[in-house]
């Protein structure tokens, strides 16, 4: 019992985001997966050209 109330009472020491943080936070994320995952896609498909290429 003495763990959960410490535990409540560090909960309420915690600073949470706003809304606007958290969409602005979200918005982050999800552009540099978006940015990495068309990059390493290229990346990906050039190789595969190559070798493609090589192979022939």
């Amino acid at each position: 019992m003495k763990f959960l109330g410490s535990v409540a009472s560090e909960m309420r020491r915690v600073t949470w985001p706003t809304f606007s943080e958290n969409m602005r936070d979200t918005g982050i994320v999800l552009g540099t997966s978006i940015f990495f995952a068309l990059f390493f896609g290229g990346v990906d498909w050039l190789l595969e050209q190559g070798i493609l290429l090589l192979s022939k």
